[in-house]
C-alpha cells in the first residue's frame, strides 16, 4: 500500500481494558509507519451523561451494586432477552459513527468495545464508505452478543472456545482468527514456566497482589496481615491509581521489610516475572498478561458480568484458582505455596491457551484485508454455500 491507510479505532472507558487494547494496536500500527489514526470513545462522545451514569455503575459494581451491573450486563445479551435501553444507546452510537464517517475517509474501522453501532451504520448507509472493513477485536474470554453481527467483516478473539461460540451463532469461521487479546509487547519478553518448579521450602516466594484502581478487594489489610505471618514470603501490593488505598497501606507497612506497597506502576511485566503467585481480578487484559508471563493465579471474587464469565473460563480450563469470597483468598494462596505441582499445572494449562504477539497478528491481518477486500465477499460466499 503506497499511501498509509487512515484508521478509526473505537474504544470505551469502562475500566482500562478497552483503552489498553487500543493503545497496543496503535503502538503496532505506528511501528508500520501508520500514524493517521483517530480514536473515538463512541458512546461518551455520543451521550456523555448516560455514559457517565453507566460508567459509575460499572465502577461501583466492584464494591457495591454488583447485582445492578450484572442485571444490565446479562439483560443486554439478546440471546437471553431484548433490552430496549441498549437499543437506544446503540442509536446514539450510530449517530456519532455517522458523523465520523461523514467527516473522514477511513480505510478501516477497528472496534474494541461491545456495541452494535457499526452494524446499524452499515444497514442505514448506501455510500461506498459502508464497504470498508469493519473489524471487532474482542477483549474478554467470554462472548456477549453485543459483539455479534453479520455486519462485522472480521473478528479477532482470545481463545478457541470463543471462536466456536461465534461459529455457533452463525458467524462464518473464515471471518474469525484466534489472536489472543492485545497487550503491551513487554509481556512477551519473559519465558519462565520452569521457575515455578523449584522446591517451595528452599527460597523466599514472592506474592504479587494487584489491588486495582476500584478497590477490588474490600479488606486488603486483613489479607496482608494473615499472609505476613507466613515464613519465606514477600508480599508486593500494586494499588494502581487508588491513591487513598496506597497511602493507607504505605503508612501501615512502611517499616515492614516483607511487605512492599506500590501505587501506579509502569513495570507490571517485570513485577509479574519476579513473582511466584499473583492475586488479581478476572479482567481480560490482566488475564492475558498473566498468560504471557505464565504466573499461577488466584482470582478475586468476580462481579457478575464479563469478569465472572472470564473467571469461569479460567477455572474450567485449569488456569487459575477462583475464589467466591474474600475469605477464600488466603487459603488459595496457601495451597499454591504448599503444592508447587499444582502451581505448575496451572502454568502448563496456560501454555496451551497462550497466543503471543496478538497486536502484530491482528495488524498483519487487517492490513491484508485492506489490500484485498474481496476476502470478505469470499467468506460470505462460502458461508452461503455452507448454509445452502
Amino acid at each position: 500500500m503506497s499511501v498509509p491507510p487512515k484508521i478509526l479505532i473505537l474504544t470505551g472507558s469502562y475500566g482500562n481494558g478497552h483503552l489498553e487494547v487500543t493503545r497496543s494496536l496503535i503502538t503496532e500500527l505506528n511501528k508500520r509507519g501508520i500514524s493517521n489514526i483517530i480514536t473515538s470513545d463512541l458512546f461518551y462522545e455520543a451521550h456523555p451523561v448516560l455514559t457517565n451514569v453507566t460508567r459509575k455503575l460499572y465502577i461501583k459494581s466492584f464494591t457495591k451494586g454488583q447485582n445492578i451491573y450484572g442485571f444490565l450486563y446479562y439483560k443486554s445479551d439478546f440471546r437471553l432477552t431484548d433490552f430496549r435501553i441498549d437499543r437506544m444507546i446503540d442509536r446514539y452510537g450510530y449517530m456519532r459513527i455517522s458523523q465520523l464517517m461523514k467527516e473522514n475517509d477511513f480505510d478501516l474501522v477497528i472496534n474494541t468495545f461491545p456495541m452494535q453501532a457499526l452494524p446499524i451504520y452499515k444497514q442505514h448507509t448506501k455510500s461506498t464508505k459502508a464497504v470498508i472493513p469493519f473489524i471487532n477485536v474482542l477483549t474478554d474470554f467470554c462472548l456477549h452478543t453485543r459483539w455479534i453481527s453479520d455486519g462485522i467483516d472480521y473478528f479477532f478473539v482470545a481463545c478457541d472456545s470463543l471462536k466456536k461460540e461465534l461459529v455457533d451463532t452463525g458467524i462464518n469461521e473464515n471471518k474469525i482468527t484466534v489472536s489472543g487479546i492485545p497487550i503491551k509487547e513487554e509481556f512477551y519478553l519473559y519465558d519462565k514456566p520452569s521457575s515455578h518448579e523449584s522446591d517451595i521450602s528452599i527460597q523466599t516466594k514472592n506474592l504479587l497482589i494487584s489491588a486495582g484502581a476500584y478497590g477490588v478487594v474490600k479488606d486488603l489489610a486483613k489479607i496482608i496481615e494473615e499472609l505476613k505471618v507466613k515464613e519465606n514470603l514477600h508480599i508486593t501490593v500494586v494499588c494502581g491509581s487508588n491513591k487513598l488505598l496506597s497511602n493507607e497501606l504505605m503508612q501501615a507497612y512502611k517499616s515492614d521489610g516483607n511487605v512492599t506497597i506500590l501505587g501506579y506502576v509502569s513495570n507490571m511485566a517485570d513485577l509479574m516475572n519476579q513473582s511466584d503467585i499473583m492475586v488479581t481480578k478476572a479482567g481480560g487484559i490482566s488475564l492475558s498478561e498473566a498468560l504471557a508471563i505464565r504466573i499461577p493465579l488466584v482470582l478475586t471474587p468476580a462481579v457478575p458480568g464479563q469478569e465472572k464469565d472470564n473467571a469461569r473460563f479460567f477455572e474450567k480450563e485449569g488456569m487459575a484458582i477462583v475464589t467466591k469470597s474474600e475469605d477464600e483468598i488466603v487459603p488459595a494462596i496457601s495451597i499454591l505455596l504448599k503444592q508447587p505441582l499444582l502451581a505448575k499445572n496451572l502454568t502448563d494449562q496456560m501454555e496451551n491457551h497462550f497466543h503471543p504477539h496478538a497486536s502484530a497478528l491482528i495488524i498483519d491481518k487487517v492490513l491484508a484485508l485492506i489490500e484485498k477486500p474481496s476476502i470478505f465477499n469470499e467468506a460470505d460466499h462460502n458461508s452461503n454455500e455452507i448454509e445452502s
